[in-house]
């Protein structure tokens, strides 16, 4: 049993770079997922542009029509603008507040629901988003479709048929709401097979431990 006061690390990035390591390490499901899940979309052009930002969308195109991106399909652009928690898409639930000029969001969240059925190793994590459309520009004019449903059919295209390094994530709901706030919303909410926090990374190997404590 390790004691109290022994540490991991020795310095301040020391410290910092286990931190930072959680976004790859197999040891906690919200962050892992997480850093997936906006690596997806931010490599998703489709996406940024159905949400809309004029101002932003100069980024995604450049001044001949062309996807804004190097011959190994990185960004050119500033893409990562429309991340970040003043802008369009958010690692976790955000109920925006009544605005004079439209503006559309995505949420993204994680959640731990069930264990397998007789098998407590394995646990079900919950993937929703939060589709949040400003009733002012409820349809994309270029498409003709209602922009909730056009974000959430990229998004199934984006999630349904991939693996997360994991298993597939598995649709289980797909809901149309609104918010009193002249928002209309779409929430879409994906299952993934995940081991119930039996893994460990010390000196950068991860490794299967069901000793808890």
């Amino acid at each position: 049993m390790n004691k109290i006061n022994e540490y991991s690390f020795h310095t301040k990035d020391d410290m910092l770079n286990k931190l930072r390591a959680y976004t790859h390490n197999p040891d906690d499901d919200n962050i892992r997922i997480k850093n997936q899940v906006y690596q997806i979309l931010l490599h998703c052009p489709e996406l940024l542009y159905a949400i809309h930002d004029a101002e932003l969308e100069s980024e995604l195109f450049d001044d001949d029509g062309n996807l804004n991106v190097d011959a190994d399909g990185e960004p050119l652009g500033e893409w990562d603008r429309y991340f970040g928690e003043n802008s369009h898409i958010r690692p976790y639930i955000f109920f925006p507040e009544t605005e004079t000029d439209s503006r559309n969001y995505v949420c993204y969240q994680t959640s731990f629901n069930d264990l397998a059925r007789y098998n407590n190793s394995i646990k079900t994590l919950l993937l929703t988003f939060t589709i949040f459309i400003h009733e002012k520009d409820v349809i994309d004019d270029l498409t003709g479709l209602p922009r909730h449903d056009l974000i959430a059919a990229i998004l199934r295209d984006r999630f349904a048929w991939i693996g997360t390094e994991v298993e597939n994530p598995i649709p289980s709901l797909d809901k149309e709401s609104t918010m009193d706030n002249n928002y209309l919303v779409r929430t879409l909410q994906y299952q993934i097979i995940t081991p119930n926090n039996i893994t460990k990374t010390e000196n950068g190997k991860s490794f299967y431990s069901n000793k808890r404590w």
